[in-house]
């Protein structure tokens, strides 16, 4: 809903955007994935909006692996939709490629890439990550994430209400 609403320049649960193109890396769901799309379009009305969805898995891990592929993505969207503005990875889990989100070397090896795709493109990254069992101990994996992290936001849904709850702002921008 967010990448959608910023990449359609619209805001977002009464707020508004930077918007401009976004890059969704959906690795879980595959081309299931366009059902959302579909659904997003019918409830803003929104026309050619700039969200460019890369339905499969990405190794975030190892850098040799799918940042060159992904930096030339991220140049040919820029070259038909202008600036990226936001790229979501949905989820960190699939992005890691079989690595371990609860070690020291693998979690820093996936933030030194999200960092780099970052500053390759100067687009927000916005990584979607999921809590362990128990929910009251926030994300699972390594304490470096958190520490990296900007923003968390915690989404819980109790009986079909959903909630959004700002757990770590690092900058209240």
């Amino acid at each position: 809903d967010i990448a959608y609403c910023v990449a359609a320049n619209l805001p977002w649960q009464g707020n508004k955007v930077r918007g401009g193109a976004v890059l969704y890396l959906a690795t879980e769901g595959g081309n299931q994935f366009h059902n959302r799309v579909f659904a997003l379009q019918n409830e803003y009305g929104a026309e050619n909006v700039p969200l460019a969805i890369r339905p499969s898995p990405v190794d975030l891990l190892h850098p040799e692996a799918d940042l060159p592929q992904l930096g030339a993505l991220c140049k040919e969207i820029e070259a038909t939709h202008g600036k990226l503005a936001m790229i979501v990875v949905d989820t960190l889990s699939r992005a890691m490629a079989g690595g371990n989100e609860n070690g020291p070397e693998d979690m820093t090896a996936f933030i030194r890439n999200v960092d780099a795709l970052r500053d390759f493109t100067g687009a927000h990254l916005l990584v979607v990550h999921h809590t362990g069992k128990d929910t009251a101990q926030g994300a699972r994996g390594h304490s470096s994430l958190r520490a990296a992290v900007s923003t968390e936001i915690k989404i819980e849904n109790d009986d079909g209400y959903r909630t959004a709850t700002g757990t770590k702002p690092r900058k209240l921008e």
